[in-house]
């Protein structure tokens, strides 16, 4: 007796277009997302300083005499958005550099100053940025990898 596939071919078909047309619609639409990211950030000294590996400050000397904590809430809630969009894109699909999470770590520590000039009551309202990589140092070398991707023997050499 013969068995039958369990899809037909039609359903095969059907689901690599639509396979197909998903890769290129997050491939497209993520790269023309960057294409818009690089003009905006071209103007923007912060974004700069950033790609060329330099360190980053969020808080302008003017913005350290402001005393309205709204404005810190509603500036640290941007960069904290902003900070996340960089933390989880492509996440699953490639690894950043090292230079990359470096930055992104500079970028975690600005936020956190930010934070802690708030008030106790404003910090409440908000949620406190968090670094998703650990720092390890494998045979004298210094490497970044994810918490959730620890080994048991690396969690324990870190203490977590």
């Amino acid at each position: 007796m013969k068995n039958h596939p369990p899809f037909s071919n039609n359903s095969r078909i059907a689901l690599v277009f639509s396979l197909l047309v998903l890769f290129a619609g997050i491939y497209f639409g993520g790269s023309q997302m960057m294409m818009e990211d690089h003009a905006e950030n071209q103007s923007n000294p912060t974004v700069i300083s950033l790609s060329q590996g330099g360190p980053m400050n969020f808080v302008s000397p003017s913005d350290e005499s402001s005393t309205n904590d709204t404005d810190l809430v509603a500036r640290y809630s941007h960069l904290y958005g902003k900070y996340q969009v960089k933390i989880n894109t492509k996440r699953n699909l490639s690894l950043p550099s090292d230079q990359e999470i470096e930055a992104l770590r500079m970028e975690a520590n600005q936020l956190n100053e930010l934070y802690f000039k708030m008030s106790l009551e404003e910090r409440k309202k908000i949620k406190r940025v968090s670094f998703p990589y650990a720092k390890l140092e494998v045979d004298g070398k210094v490497i970044y990898r994810r918490f959730e991707d620890l080994t048991q023997e690396e969690r324990n050499s870190l203490n977590c």
